[in-house]
């Protein structure tokens, strides 16, 4: 029986779908308010903690929460409250944040529409975020850090994300973050241009991140610095005392060497010089200078040239903190 209605009734049918899928259509087409106008969505965001800020892997992580909201008159309803819908029920800007790695949201994909059409849609994201870093100043550098949420698929004379004119984005006061300070946070609306140069409609949200330098100068500084001075120790050791002075600069070499292992892991593989990278080249450079020194002290002495190998430990007694605190500026204040 039903067979034989659909068979009869194949055109009303046909109709009745086509208007369907108009219906749908029409529903999930973007909403204009005038005739030209982009639409407009504005943004509140707020940075909830900054967990971590990993420059070896070139990402930070961040509990991040962001309100959108839009007018489409087609969703007014009679009220009294706020109605919820799917996401994919109605039209959406395809907000999606570019620099994330991995994250977990904790809402779900569905909005509030109050009775007058404002649409409202919350994002609450936890994960990483990718960051490329110039790390020339490491360890005394600071950088900009952005969240860059676009409206996919809409160029920007159709979609406009705009900064709410009530309440303004925020960061949190204490985060969890401990080696670096973060400070001024703002969200902007911004087009974001991407790999292959499309430019999208979008917003970003930005803090910036100073790096605590006493973190560095008490676990790496310092003690380069101590393991460099150890090596100064064969100066005052007397030429004739070979096996000792030879004992103590192969000892700081290969401390350095463990200290250089250590260091490795805190960059990435970056083609460039950081300033600690050339504070290290150059102990490293003392270092193998004083082990030269006893090498030649030792054949000074075995020669009957004591005197002469008393002179140059005397020389170099003052030389190499000289050459090391010139090695200390050039590396971090030039």
């Amino acid at each position: 029986m039903i067979h034989l209605f659909i068979q009869n009734n194949r055109f009303i049918l046909g109709i009745l779908l086509c208007l369907f899928a108009l219906g749908t259509q029409a529903a999930l087409s973007r909403p204009v308010t005038e005739e030209g106008k982009p639409t407009e969505v504005t943004v509140i965001g707020a940075i909830l903690d900054v967990d971590k800020i990993d420059s070896a892997e070139q990402n930070f992580t961040l509990n991040f929460y962001s309100i959108f909201r839009w007018k489409d008159a087609r969703l007014t309803h009679e009220g009294p409250g706020n109605v919820r819908r799917s996401l994919s029920e109605i039209w959406h800007p395809r907000l999606t944040i570019v620099n994330t790695q991995k994250y977990w949201a904790n809402t779900r994909d569905e909005v509030e529409i109050s009775p007058q059409g404002l649409v409202t849609y919350r994002l609450h994201v936890f994960g990483d975020f990718s960051q490329p870093l110039e790390l020339h100043d490491f360890p005394i550098d600071s950088h900009v850090f952005e969240v860059p949420v676009v409206a996919a698929g809409y160029r920007p004379h159709q979609v406009v994300l705009i900064p709410d004119a009530q309440i303004d984005s925020f960061i949190a006061e204490k985060l969890s973050v401990a080696d670096w300070k973060v400070s001024h946070m703002q969200g902007v609306s911004r087009e974001v241009t991407l790999a292959n140069g499309l430019k999208l409609p979008g917003f970003v949200f930005s803090f910036e991140g100073q790096r605590l330098l006493h973190h560095y100068v008490v676990k790496a500084i310092v003690p380069l610095a101590l393991i460099v001075m150890m090596s100064w120790v064969v100066f005052w050791i007397d030429p004739k005392q070979v096996p000792n002075q030879l004992s103590v600069a192969v000892t700081t070499v290969l401390t350095l060497i463990a200290y250089h292992i250590a260091l490795s892991g805190r960059l990435p593989e970056i083609p460039y010089l950081t300033h600690m990278d050339k504070f290290l080249f150059s102990s490293t450079v003392l270092v193998f200078m004083s082990l030269i020194e006893v090498v030649i002290t030792s054949h000074l002495s075995s020669t009957e040239q004591l005197d002469k190998a008393r002179r140059m430990d005397r020389t170099a007694r003052w030389l190499f903190p000289v050459l090391f605190a010139s090695a200390f500026v050039f590396s971090f204040l030039v």
